[in-house]
């Protein structure tokens, strides 16, 4: 029977001065300090009266039965050497079976000789130093103690009657021995706690053990007197059998515990890679800033519970950034004063999750104020200098060294001697100088070392490597994750500002070739029984033509009726591709997903690739969840191009109206500014309109407007601009004045003529046409269309004076009335000179 070798005496009670009403005062001393003494007196007696009582009992030693004697020795050493099951550090003391055992058989001085040997022989080897010493009289005189009265209860117990199935007096030996164990273990290593609070809690578990040992013994016994063989000799095989099945137990609870105990250390590493992944740094960082905040904590010789808390406060210190919206964590600008109050509450966040998972306060404790300052100018409580916990010191300047040195997404890394530089400039400001200085010396040698370059053979960088592989296997799914999030919230973003179809087209484009790789891209619209394409974007856009094709038809045909998305389709069957043999093989596969929009507009957005089996499940579940962005966008776009279409068209002819006419003519007096080249302003008036409406009505004057714009928009080129003005003018902008426009003319002037007699019956229509020059005549929009105006009134003026109904063009102001028609042609071909007036 032995106590504990390793003896901690309390350590003496710290008075420190406190801060209080502005007053200084001093920690009172703690109520248990008086009791705690007292039972120290106490320990010292029971330590001297037990070293006492064994050197009275041994002096009075006798040869009873030597044989029996030293068989009861050998026996009882070799089982507290021998075995594990009744070892120091087993739930029983040594030889507790052969005391029990002996306890009748062997007069006291033996059965002390037998426990102090045991005692001795185990303890001798752990004599260093002086407190040892005193720790091993303690232990004898404890081992005096128990068995001087245990020996005396058993003989006393054993006068009683007795019985087979409670045999009283070896377990009430048993108990006075358990009792006094728990006593001299109270009176040194427990002084503050009471008595039965320490027997509840050490010693109430062991009773079970302690009495199936005086069983046994008992049986033993009983064995022996039935053969004849000496206790010790039967016991001793029981006993190794025994031991071996502890063995097998004991090394099941250790590995269970070290599974535990490694799940325990992945769950954690887990969970600090899940965090860093939110805010987009690697899990090398953290093992960078272990490596650093370890050898630091070492070199301040932290106790081992302190750097084992360091250690998880490290993985763990960021985790209240998960109460911090992504607006504001992933925020690439500089954050306001509200964001920043709200990424501050991280601290306190993290301290609190952690403490409801039942951390150490050690823990909870750095992660509290991690992002404290030595200067006091931190949060979330501003405490300064050694106020703030060692731990927390340390963490915080390795991690900004560290998080200086490595790459993120908004800045590269710096080098690490100017990432050491910066926070040496920060020493007794944000940092402990005691910490920069230890970093100042070590930190190339930490890097190093961090970067798994030092210190490390060869089979150790295959196992970080492997290591480094399995964490990024762990990590990628959670980097995916949160790279989608960002792309949908990047493309809600984008389509947000987007109003045209183009500029929606240009965002999802934009957006989807970060995360999906394809070739090319298009959109297609359903329109009642047929499917338009709008929009190629690509390497091979030129492949497809933007010609509707039948419903059904085609594979983006096919997704817009069917609604339903196909994986990895083929291209060749798509309606608008291009089938050149020289490019076939060009695009092999695509992905078409539907959408739809909230009035019910359907289409298909498809993407193309050149490989087979390019696109894969994840990419058909990111597209499908972008089409319920995408739809709503694109019907909204083509409302808005609907609207900006009727507002820029006459809704009576059809054709671009006054104010689309100054948008397009500012435009293409810019371009030809910028390219030296001549714009002509046609402004052409409806002779005896007025007359028309009077003699037939307005409906057929409209009727007559209508023929009068599709007529023109047939004689005009197809890249001049014709214009409604208002009422009966019209103005074309002709482009590229080169050619004989002679025939041209002829069809225009033939335009109101056809008119007046296909819809009136009569030739009651004539033209009348005023032009003017870009530069000759005017540099703006309001010049150019004024001076054409006043030349066409002119004319028509002149018209009336001559009562020749016919359709005229007037350059300038008429010298000669009659002069060819292929004269103005010759002036809008590039004849600067000003001609004679013109008229037809």
């Amino acid at each position: 029977m032995q106590v504990g070798r390793s003896v901690q005496y309390p350590k003496q009670w710290e008075v420190r001065r406190m801060v209080l009403d502005g007053e200084v005062t001093r920690e009172a001393e703690p109520p248990s300090l008086g009791r705690t003494r007292n039972v120290r007196a106490w320990a010292v007696v029971y330590g001297v009266l037990g070293v006492l009582a064994c050197v009275v009992i041994l002096t009075q030693a006798g040869m009873g039965h030597p044989g029996r004697f030293l068989l009861y020795l050998a026996c009882a050493n070799v089982a507290a050497f021998g075995l594990r099951l009744t070892s120091a550090k087993s739930v029983l003391p040594a030889g507790f079976l052969f005391l029990m055992l002996g306890i009748e058989d062997l007069t006291l001085p033996e059965l002390l000789f037998i426990a102090i040997s045991i005692t001795l022989l185990r303890e001798v080897g752990a004599v260093r130093r002086l407190p040892d010493a005193y720790g091993l009289l303690y232990a004898i005189a404890g081992v005096t103690i128990g068995v001087a009265a245990a020996q005396p209860t058993y003989a006393t117990v054993a006068h009683l009657a007795t019985n087979p199935i409670f045999p009283a007096p070896i377990i009430a030996g048993a108990f006075v021995l358990m009792a006094n164990c728990g006593l001299s273990a109270m009176l040194l290593t427990k002084p503050k706690e009471p008595c039965l609070n320490t027997y509840s809690n050490e010693y109430r578990p062991l009773l079970p053990w302690f009495v199936a040992t005086a069983y046994l013994a008992y049986l033993v016994q009983c064995a022996g007197v039935r053969t004849g063989y000496h206790p010790a000799l039967i016991a001793l095989p029981v006993l190794f059998t025994l031991d071996r099945g502890y063995r097998r137990w004991c090394d099941t609870v250790v590995e269970r515990k070290e599974e535990l105990a490694q799940l325990h250390r992945n769950t954690l590493e887990t969970l600090a890679l899940a965090i860093d992944a939110r805010d987009q740094t690697t899990h090398m960082h953290l093992r960078r800033v272990q490596v650093y905040a370890l050898a630091v904590g070492r070199e301040l010789r932290l106790t081992e519970e302190e750097l084992e808390a360091l250690n998880v406060a490290a993985l763990l210190h960021d985790i209240g950034k998960l109460g911090i919206p992504d607006h504001i964590l992933l925020k690439p600008g500089s954050l306001t004063a509200p964001e920043w109050d709200k990424m501050k509450t991280h601290a306190l966040i993290g301290a609190e999750m952690l403490t409801r998972m039942h951390f150490p306060e050690l823990v909870t404790d750095i992660v509290k104020t991690h992002h404290e300052k030595w200067d006091g100018s931190g949060y979330p409580f501003g405490i300064n200098g050694d106020d703030i916990p060692i731990g927390a010191r340390i963490l915080s300047a390795v991690d900004c060294l560290d998080a200086l040195a490595s790459d993120r997404p908004y800045r590269a890394a710096l080098p690490l001697d100017e990432a050491m530089a910066m926070v040496r400039s920060q020493e007794g400001k944000s940092y402990d100088p005691t910490i920069i200085s230890i970093l100042q010396r070590r930190y190339v040698e930490l890097d190093q070392l961090a970067r798994g370059t030092v210190g490390h053979p060869p089979t150790s960088r295959l196992q970080l490597h492997t290591q480094a592989v399995a964490q990024s296997s762990i990590l990628d799914p959670i980097i995916s994750a949160r790279q989608e999030t960002q792309l949908l919230q990047a493309l809600a973003s984008e389509l947000a500002h987007a109003a045209r179809l183009d500029e929606v087209a240009q965002a999802i484009h934009k957006c989807l070739s970060q995360k999906i790789g394809y070739d090319t891209m298009g959109i297609f619209i359903r329109r009642d029984a047929e499917v338009e394409p709008i929009y190629f974007r690509g390497a091979h856009d030129s492949l497809f033509t933007k010609k509707p094709f039948p419903l059904a038809e085609g594979l983006s045909g096919w997704v817009a009726h069917h609604r339903s998305p196909i994986l990895n389709g083929n291209v060749s069957l798509e309606c608008c591709y291009s089938n050149n043999s020289q490019v076939l093989y060009n695009l092999q596969t695509a992905l078409a997903v539907p959408f739809e929009g909230k009035g019910g507009t359907a289409g298909v957005i498809t993407l193309y690739q050149m490989d087979r089996n390019a696109f894969s499940q994840d990419d058909l579940r990111i597209m499908e969840a972008a089409s319920l962005q995408i739809g709503p966008a694109i019907e909204a776009a083509l409302k808005f191009q609907n609207v900006e279409e009727s507002a820029a068209t006459d809704h009576l002819t059809g054709i671009p109206n006054a104010r689309a006419l100054a948008l397009h003519l500012e435009q293409e007096l810019k371009r030809a500014a910028r390219e030296n080249s001549r714009i002509g302003v046609l402004v052409c008036d409806l002779d005896g309109f007025k007359q028309v409406n009077d003699r037939f009505g307005h409906l057929t004057g409209d009727e007559v407007l209508r023929s009068v714009a599709k007529g023109l928009r047939d004689a005009c080129r197809g890249y001049d601009y014709l214009a409604r003005m208002g009422g009966d003018e019209f103005v074309v902008v002709l482009h590229g004045l080169q050619g004989d426009y002679s025939t041209q003319l002829e069809r225009m002037r033939q335009v109101a003529v056809n008119a007046g007699l296909t819809i009136c019956g009569e030739p009651c229509l004539s033209m009348s046409v005023g032009v003017a020059f870009y530069p000759v005549d005017g540099h703006d929009a309001e010049s150019l269309i004024k001076e054409a105006d006043r030349r066409m009134y002119r004319l028509k003026y002149e018209s009336k004076s001559l009562s020749a109904p016919a359709t005229a063009f007037l350059a300038d102001p008429p010298t000669a009335p009659d002069t060819d028609l292929r004269e103005l042609a010759q002036l809008l071909t590039g004849d600067e000179t000003p001609q004679p007036a013109v008229r037809v």
